[in-house]
């Protein structure tokens, strides 16, 4: 990525990040980090604080808080999580999995659990709505990929219906994050030659990321490089120099959700400029 190689861009915002993230981090965040540089396996201790919260259903509760119901969002966030504790392949992973299988729609979507309801969830998470299906969709399409493979019939399931909801055109005041994950996951399915997943990139395009915010550039570019849109696209570079603006002084990002989530947004941010080639260093603070 040729408008990204400096040492301005690629070792200040990530040791600043690192520094951010292990002094306003709590424990598990902590740990995040730590397998994001590297570490080959959480502690067993950090590592239950997440897991001890999986329902009996396999999946995860809304926001992560125990006592609420599964729900697609939070079974997604918990594998990423999962991963970023380097607890991938689990059994805990194959019970979320499975609880994800189970709740498939006969027309092939995932949709936000009614149960949230009660918690007035954000648009994308409000169930029965086309955003909520389309992003609870294209996230759990793009992980099944990742733990089953992209001819696994519930993929295949996902992304017909994914390519039947774009094939008129796709949603003018649809966020451009929710946009890049349904084209992520087309791209993970079918690859660069998707008809479908290319207009998508085209619209991306035309709606540079100057203006979005530091959640959604983080979202859409984390989707973008699952999806394996190359590093030499503009619309990558101009993403990534928005993101690196958008960092503060303090090395961590703001989240328009508030300022609980602004340590989990920075660690989002800090692994998609790790994900695109930008070089790190190697270890926390200590």
């Amino acid at each position: 990525m040729n408008t990204m190689h400096s040492d301005a861009l690629m070792l200040t915002p990530l040791s600043v990040a690192v520094a951010y993230i292990h002094e306003n981090g709590e424990e598990l965040e902590r740990a995040r980090l730590t397998g994001l540089l590297g570490r080959s396996r959480a502690e067993p201790k950090v590592a239950r604080s997440l897991l001890a919260r999986q329902n009996e259903d396999g999946g995860f509760p809304f926001g992560l808080i125990p006592g609420r119901p599964s729900a697609v969002s939070a079974t997604t966030t918990a594998l990423q999580w999962m991963q970023d504790l380097r607890l991938l392949p689990s059994s805990y992973v194959e019970r979320a999995t499975a609880y994800l299988l189970t709740i498939q729609r006969p027309d092939g979507a995932w949709d936000e659990s009614p149960g949230v309801l009660r918690y007035d969830p954000p648009a994308w998470a409000r169930p029965g709505s086309a955003l909520s299906r389309a992003c609870c969709t294209a996230l759990t399409a793009s992980w099944l990929v990742r733990l089953r493979g992209r001819r696994y019939d519930a993929v295949a399931r996902a992304a017909t219906f994914l390519r039947a909801s774009r094939n008129d055109r796709w949603p003018a005041d649809e966020p451009p994050q929710i946009t890049a994950l349904v084209v992520a996951a087309l791209l993970m399915v079918e690859g660069l030659s998707s008809p479908v997943a290319s207009g998508g990139l085209e619209i991306l395009r035309a709606h540079a990321p100057d203006g979005w915010t530091a959640d959604c550039v983080t979202d859409a570019l984390t989707a973008l490089h699952q999806g394996g849109v190359p590093e030499d696209d503009p619309l990558i570079a101009t993403g990534l120099q928005r993101l690196v603006a958008l960092q503060r002084t303090d090395g961590g990002w703001s989240s328009e959700f508030g300022v609980d989530h602004d340590v989990d947004l920075s660690l989002r941010a800090f692994s998609v400029l790790l994900a695109h080639g930008v070089c790190g260093p190697s270890a926390p603070p200590t």
